[in-house]
Formats: structure tokens, sequence, C-alpha cells
């Protein structure tokens, strides 16, 4: 009888999830133009998604962020009306390629003239495996195995061997069905260099977005990778980044979290060849009620590895902020060095924010550090500079811009316009009183 209630009762607190079955994935798949191969490995994971537990909410990486309400109620095939569609916003300026994904479609694809033949290749979303091993792989398969069943709409980029791409890859994701399952993969060839920038759009209430992208940096390749997310008012999600740098590749992973209700974006890199070196530069700016959590990770392979987290947050009103960030070294990776820091501003008495670096060492040969902050705007900056003839906003508005500075410096030219589109009007309702 006791095996029974307890039985009862786990179904009662085991979290809602969509149905997935072999023909809902088989009309996926058509709709977002999948190959043969991507629907095989589709249906391939009906079991794994049927059988995978919620994130145990125990575990600091889910303490303060609710897996449930991040998830869609269905998952169906729905393509965006032309209405939702249109009208599309004008390619970037120098953009080598403007992909648009719209759930339920295959991408709408626009190559500057001129792309040297080969250079990139533009195709089905592929195969885009959770990378192996880490302590928190438990944490996220949840979310991993729904996308790798259902994803909606995706993108497979591939950069050959030895190219320098001319401009960036602009990925643009629309947020306008009720489960927007985004998928992005990109490959960077031997020696190579590229820029993705991948945007988040759209939204509304009832939205739930699940996306993955995966990206691997071959030996020598140089990528720089930019994630802006400004999601519509209610709108809610989890965004995925996990990132593999080869032998002496220099990556770059650079987000921005300002728009939605509550939205999760983990970033996880692997160091996995002699000196790679891998960089995350991250802004969130939340007001309102808004709840933004961030997970980053860096987990050192190989010996000779380099890594740097910079990562800034704002909160105003009641809204909330959470970071946590993993620096992993590995037993065979000595020579290392990592560092790691957080800074969080208050701009309300009940804003919040949580910060919970972490350290995991097992090789003695590394030099590692990292730092978190969390406080109000200091009385005394926002009086100096009321005594200088500013009135209170605009005071708060230049210690904020101030505060950013220094983490929007480090940003390359087309994602800090992309960022600063968006943390303008932020600063410009402080100053008017209005954050």
């Amino acid at each position: 009888m006791a095996e029974s209630t307890s039985t009862a009762t786990a179904a009662a607190t085991a979290p809602a999830r969509p149905a997935l079955d072999k023909d809902l994935l088989t009309r996926l798949a058509a709709a977002a133009g999948d190959d043969a191969d991507g629907l095989r490995r589709r249906l391939a994971v009906l079991d794994r998604w049927e059988s995978v537990v919620a994130p145990d909410r125990v575990r600091h990486l889910w303490r303060f962020t609710n897996p449930v309400q991040l998830l869609p109620a269905r998952v169906a095939v729905e393509a965006a009306s032309a209405a939702a569609r249109q009208p599309l916003a004008a390619t970037m300026s120098g953009a080598v390629a403007t992909i648009d994904l719209w759930p339920g479609q295959s991408p709408v694809i626009t190559l500057a003239p001129g792309l040297p033949a080969g250079a990139l290749n533009v195709g089905p979303a592929a195969g885009a495996d959770v990378l192996a091993g880490g302590a928190s792989a438990a944490d996220r398969e949840l979310f991993a195995a729904l996308n790798d069943a259902a994803w909606n709409g995706g993108v497979g980029l591939v950069v050959a061997d030895g190219v320098t791409l001319p401009g960036p890859i602009h990925v643009r994701i629309h947020a306008v069905a009720a489960a927007t399952l985004p998928r992005v993969t990109l490959t960077v060839g031997r020696g190579s260099e590229a820029v993705l920038l991948e945007q988040h759009l759209d939204g509304g209430p009832e939205v739930r977005v699940g996306g993955r992208t995966v990206v691997r940096a071959a030996a020598g390749a140089r990528v720089r990778h930019a994630v802006i997310q400004v999601w519509a008012a209610g709108t809610s999600g989890h965004l995925a980044v996990d990132t593999r740098a080869e032998e002496s590749a220099d990556v770059l992973t650079v987000f921005g979290a300002f728009g939605g209700e509550a939205a999760k974006l983990e970033l996880r890199t692997d160091l996995a060849g002699a000196g790679a070196h891998s960089e995350i530069v991250g802004v969130t700016f939340v007001a309102s009620r808004q709840h933004g959590d961030v997970h980053t990770s860096h987990r050192h392979l190989a010996e000779r590895t380099t890594s740097r987290i910079d990562f800034k947050a704002v909160a105003a009103d009641q809204a909330r902020t959470t970071y946590t960030g993993l620096i992993r070294i590995e037993d065979d990776a000595p020579h290392c060095e990592a560092f790691q820091e957080n800074r969080n501003l208050l701009l309300s008495p009940r804003a919040r924010a949580d910060a919970i670096p972490e350290l995991e060492i097992h090789n003695q040969e590394v030099s590692c550090s990292h730092g978190a902050t969390i406080a109000p705007v200091a009385e005394d900056q926002l009086f100096y500079l009321e005594s200088r003839g500013l009135d209170r906003g605009e005071a708060l508005g230049l210690v904020v811009a101030g505060f950013l500075e220094n983490t929007l410096a480090r940003l390359p030219g087309d994602a800090r316009a992309l960022v600063e589109s968006f943390v303008g009007p932020r600063l410009a309702s402080i100053r008017e009183g209005q954050a």
C-alpha cells in the first residue's frame, strides 16, 4: 500500500510535458525541411523523451527557475501565418547570409551576392548531440530531448576549411508559435573565421521557446557568436548553446537577454584541444517582474587552455536576475588559466539578484579566479552627479551606462550595435523615472 501511495504521489507531482509520437515527429520533420537521416534521429529520441526526468529543483542550477514554466503545453505542426511573417526586417548591412526561422516551415535564406562558392554551406539542421559528460548533463536533458525530437525550425551552417567570411551570418528566430523550438548548428572549419549573430524575436502571451544551438570550432578556427534575446512580453523559454573548441581555436560567445517574462539561458563551452581559448561576455537588463536566469560553464579538457567570463546584470522594479557560473578543469589539463566575473546592479529595493560562482579544479598546475558582487546604486555617486546639475533620473541612467560600458566595449561591432539598440531604451526609461 505504501508503494502505491508513493507512486501516486510521484505521478501527481510530476511536471506536465507535451506528448510526442511518431506521427507528430514525422510531420514536424516534413514541415521543417528535415531530411530522412534527420527524421531517423528524431524518432530515436522518443524513448529518451518518455523516460527523462525533470531537473531536480533541489540542485542549484534550477533552484530559482521552475522548468515547468518554460515548457510548452503541447507541440503541434503549426506554420506561422503570412501575416505573422510580414514584414520582414531589412537584412543587416554587410551580412553574408540572412536566415529567418519560422516555426513549421523551412528556413528563408538570403545570401549576399559575391559570396565565394563553397565558402558557406547552408542546409538542414545537422545532428546536435549533447556534449558528453559534465556534472550538469542531467540538468539540461529535459529540454535537450524535447528539441532533439521536436524542433520545428532550424538550419545547419558549415564554413569550409581556410575560409574567412567577409561579414556575419545573421539568423533571426521568430517566436510566433505556442511551441517554438528552433535549432541552429554551426561548424567552422580548420583555420577559418566566422561571425554568427543569432537574434530571438517576437513572442507573446503563452508562447514558449525551447532553442538549441551547437557550435563546433575546428583546429585554429576563430568564431564570434552572439545570442540576443528580445522576446515580447509574456514569452518564456529556455535557450541552450553548446560550443566545442578544438586545438588553438579562439571562440567568443556574446549574449544579451532583455525580453520575455521568464528566460533561462545556458551557455557551455568545452575547451577540447590544447591551446584553445574561450570568452563568454554578456549583459542582462530586466525590469517590471521579469526573471532572467543565466548559467555559464567552461570545461577545460586539454592542456594550456584559457577562458574568461564577464557578465553584467541590471535589475529594476521587482525583476530578478540569477547567475550560476562553473569553471571545471580536468585531471589531464595542466597549465590552464580561467577567470570569471559577475557584477549585479539593483535599481530598486524590490529587485533581486543571486550569484553562484563555482570552481572545480582537478589539477594543481592552473591559475583560476572568480568574483561576484550584488549591490544597489551607490548614493554618493548619485549625489555627486546631482551636485553637478543632473536630475536624479539622468544621474541614475549615467551610473548604469557606466556600469555596463566595460562589458559592452568587449563586444564585436555588430553584436554591440544590436545590444545597445535594446539597452538604449531601458536607459532612457531610467532617465525618465520609468525603469
